[in-house]
C-alpha cells in the first residue's frame, strides 16, 4: 500500500488502481461526522477504525494548491460547501475545530456516473484531523493552551487572545474556512496579504465573483462579529 495522505489522526493509503483505504481514530466518539463521509462515498471493508472506498484520484488540498496555484469558481464552491457540512455534521457530535489548515484537507476524485442522475467524475473535499477537534458547551468552547497564531486562517477573536483558559465560540471555525476559501482563490499566493485584514478587505478581494451565492455567503461567515456568523448558502 501506497501512503497518499496523513493526518494526527487519519491516514489513506492507496491499495489498487481504484481503491483506497481510509483509517481513523475515534470512530466512536464522532460518528455523525464519519458516517456522513461513509454515505458520500462507495465504501467496504468498514468497521469501527476503518474502511475502503473507490475513487479516480486522491490528493491532499496541500499538493493541489501547489499544482493548480488557484481555483475554479466550482472548485471555491464544492471547497466551502463541502467543509461547511462538515462542520454542522461535527456539530452534531457536540464537538467543533477554531480554525482550518490546508494539511488536514483532501480531495477526491471519483465517478458518479453509476448514481441517479450521475454525468461522470465528481469531486469532494473533506477536512481529516480529529486531533483538532474540541468539545462545545452552550456554542462555546475552551481553550487551554497556546496555539499557532502564524495560522493565516484564524478568526479575530482567537488572534486578539492574551491568556488562558479562555472560551472562544464556535463560529470561530465558520471564519476560518471562509479565509482559506479565499486564500484557495489566490492566483499568487501571497501570505502577507492575509494579515491584519477586515471585511472591508474581502469586499474588494472578492469583487470578482460580486453577487454571487458564494460571495454572499462568505461574507456571512467573515463578520467580525462571532454572534452574526452563519453557514447559509442560497
Amino acid at each position: 500500500m501506497t501512503l497518499i495522505f496523513k493526518t494526527n489522526s487519519v491516514d489513506i493509503h492507496k491499495i489498487s488502481n481504484l481503491k483506497y483505504q481510509l483509517n481513523f481514530d475515534n470512530g466512536e466518539k464522532f460518528t455523525h461526522f464519519f458516517n456522513k463521509i461513509k454515505k458520500k462515498l462507495t465504501i467496504s471493508n468498514k468497521n469501527n477504525k476503518s474502511f475502503v472506498f473507490e475513487a479516480l484520484k486522491v490528493e491532499s488540498l496541500k499538493s493541489l494548491l501547489n499544482r493548480k496555484k488557484s481555483f475554479s469558481y466550482r472548485h471555491l464552491k464544492e471547497l466551502f460547501n463541502n467543509i461547511a457540512k462538515q462542520i454542522e455534521d461535527l456539530e452534531n457530535d457536540g464537538f467543533c475545530h477554531l480554525f482550518l489548515d490546508i494539511n488536514d484537507i483532501v480531495r477526491i476524485e471519483f465517478n458518479n456516473q453509476s448514481q441517479i442522475g450521475g454525468t461522470g467524475n465528481d469531486i469532494i473535499f473533506l477536512y481529516l484531523n480529529t486531533s483538532n477537534f474540541l468539545p462545545i458547551k452552550d456554542k462555546f468552547t475552551k481553550i487551554i493552551k497556546p496555539f499557532d497564531k502564524k495560522n493565516l486562517f484564524i478568526s479575530p477573536e482567537l488572534k486578539n487572545i492574551t491568556a488562558f483558559p479562555i472560551n472562544i465560540h464556535m463560529n470561530s471555525q465558520l471564519y476560518s474556512l471562509a479565509v482559506l476559501t479565499c486564500y484557495c482563490g489566490e492566483w499568487n499566493k501571497t501570505p502577507q496579504k492575509f494579515k491584519n485584514i477586515d471585511i472591508d478587505f474581502f469586499k474588494n478581494y472578492l469583487s470578482n465573483i460580486a453577487n454571487t451565492k458564494l460571495y454572499w455567503s462568505l461574507l456571512r461567515c467573515l463578520n467580525e462579529n462571532y454572534n452574526e456568523r452563519i453557514y447559509l448558502y442560497i
